[in-house]
């Protein structure tokens, strides 16, 4: 059985919550104390056979062990901790391990902590941002703080002068009045002006997109209830398969009553397809290809046919209200969009048959390239799964939009990725696929492909959207995709030294830093150092 950091802990734990000692357990394996010990702290794999009979004794699935939350979690944890608020606490991946094996709620809330402390911190730099470069603000900061000087200049000379005359001190205390109506006026003007409403939420809470992003990890990007719905509307729509765009039309004019329109001269230009609920009307952009009016019209039949299944899967995490529920129901809303229009068994059979090539598949399913790429990431049903890949999108400024690993890459939450990942490289070559074959500092090695993707847009005079997509998976399952072809996969002739983040990297002589290394590593460098201006060379 390959090599798993976190068999051992989990392991311990499962035998100490069910207060089996180590002895006990070792003589119903029918192996020594010693040896079990051995496995329980890494120093031995745990063979298959045997990983069977402890699922037996401990009651277990077998697949427990083969869960992604403790590595996702320990590298969430690692990235927060490698932030400068911690540069004194040099804490080992051991510690780590245990850590997140033995008290995962614990780490669980820290990461949680932590990602309120970053949300603040975001608002305040744009406060500052506002309040530095906004004329408007700027303005109101001078008006503000002329006026308070007023009213305490003239609060504290009636204070102090008791024999002033009536006449003079009511001057002064109509003028503190005055100000202070003034004082009160731009206050609430700049409150507004920065949407000041929400600062006196008490309950700091991180992004409902990455909550979401968390949810889908969590359960590896596969949901079963949505693919049985998404079969049983196939089976119902009796046309195509996948559906066609009048299979999926004619249903929601036949079950639902929606009429559907593309957007005509009269109408204001967009790019979106909006729904009026209540007049039972979908109207669709002019902008759109036909793959994605396909992913709208099966997209707004999952929202109106299937909302219970979809709130059932929210309704018992931490999404299950306002924004991160909305956000949340869209996404479920997608995935049952590309169940559909991607039949599971149909897809992976094709999917194996091409090698994962994503244009043929393009092809054969009429689908865009990053919808194949969404399809592929989804292959994760435990009896029929497909490659564990991951998936970054980035815009062209590098912000990360979308992000899954079921490979084992770790993709920051925090910062920008190594500017060394192939899913930059690309945007060099538009819409050509560029492979990489990546190592990361821990020695693991990725195959990856990038590719930039434009979305579409009303016509030259409006701005275009554009993205770098990049999917990739360990090095051991790359063989099973035929972008390696001609590759010496054991011993590449290229292989790409990468970090996961400028700030967790601690590669020498890196001349794409664009952060100081993890403080650890800075205190323990030798007298050699880099004499040029910048972080790295000119």
């Amino acid at each position: 059985m390959a090599k798993n950091p976190y068999i051992g802990s989990r392991l311990r734990r499962l035998r100490k919550d069910r207060n089996i000692s180590q002895m006990d357990l070792a003589a119903e394996l029918g192996i020594s104390a010693s040896y079990l010990n051995l496995i329980e702290h890494e120093r031995r794999d745990l063979t298959v056979p045997l990983l069977l009979r402890i699922s037996q004794i401990l009651k277990v699935d077998p697949l427990i062990f083969a869960s992604q939350r403790d590595g996702q979690l320990a590298a969430e944890l690692t990235e927060v901790l490698q932030d400068p608020i911690f540069k004194d606490r040099d804490i080992s991946e051991s510690t780590l391990r245990t850590a997140t094996s033995e008290f995962p709620d614990l780490c669980e809330q820290l990461v949680s902590l932590y990602k309120a402390y970053q949300s603040a911190l975001g608002d305040l730099q744009y406060m500052r941002e506002r309040l530095s470069q906004d004329s408007v603000l700027a303005d109101s900061s001078f008006r503000l703080r002329t006026l308070v000087t007023s009213i305490f200049s003239l609060s504290e000379i009636i204070h102090d002068n008791e024999d002033l005359k009536p006449a003079q001190r009511q001057e002064f205390l109509d003028i503190i009045l005055k100000d202070s109506s003034a004082l009160t006026d731009t206050v609430n003007e700049m409150l507004g002006f920065m949407g000041g409403d929400h600062l006196s939420e008490t309950n700091a809470s991180f992004s409902p997109i990455e909550a979401v992003t968390d949810f889908i990890q969590s359960r590896n990007n596969y949901f079963d209830d949505i693919e049985k719905a998404a079969i049983e509307l196939c089976s119902r729509l009796a046309g195509t398969e996948p559906p066609s765009t009048e299979d999926l039309s004619h249903y929601l004019s036949n079950h639902h009553s929606v009429r559907i329109d593309y957007a005509s001269k009269e109408q204001p230009e967009q790019e979106t397809t909006l729904f009026d609920s209540k007049k039972r009307h979908l109207l669709l952009s002019k902008a759109l290809p036909p793959s994605t009016v396909r992913f709208h019209l099966a997209l707004l039949i999952g929202r109106l046919e299937y909302e219970a299944v979809f709130t059932s899967l929210l309704t018992r995490t931490d999404l299950a209200e306002g924004a991160a529920y909305e956000k949340g129901f869209a996404a479920l809303a997608s995935y049952f969009a590309g169940a559909c229009l991607l039949p599971y068994d149909a897809f992976f059979e094709a999917a194996e048959e091409a090698r994962y090539d994503i244009e043929i598949l393009q092809q054969q399913f009429g689908a865009s390239y990053e919808q194949i790429c969404h399809r592929l990431t989804t292959l994760q049903k435990p009896e029929k799964g497909g490659v564990p890949f991951h998936l970054i999108r980035t815009d062209i400024a590098g912000n990360i939009s979308k992000r899954f690993s079921a490979s084992g890459l770790r993709i920051p939450r925090y910062g920008s990725a190594c500017p060394r990942w192939v899913v930059h490289a690309c945007l060099l070559t538009p819409g050509n696929i560029v492979t990489q074959i990546s190592e990361m500092p821990d020695g693991n090695r990725f195959f990856s492909i990038a590719r930039t993707v434009t979305k579409p847009s009303l016509g030259y005079a409006h701005p275009k959207r554009h993205y770098a997509i990049s999917i990739g998976c360990d090095i051991a399952h790359a063989g099973r995709l035929v972008y390696t072809d001609g590759m010496a996969l054991s011993a590449p002739r290229t292989v790409m030294p990468v970090g996961i983040t400028c700030r967790l990297c601690d590669r020498e002589n890196c001349t794409h830093r664009a952060a100081p290394p993890p403080a650890q590593h800075s205190r323990s460098r030798g007298p050699a150092r880099n004499i040029s201006p910048g972080i790295g060379d000119w």
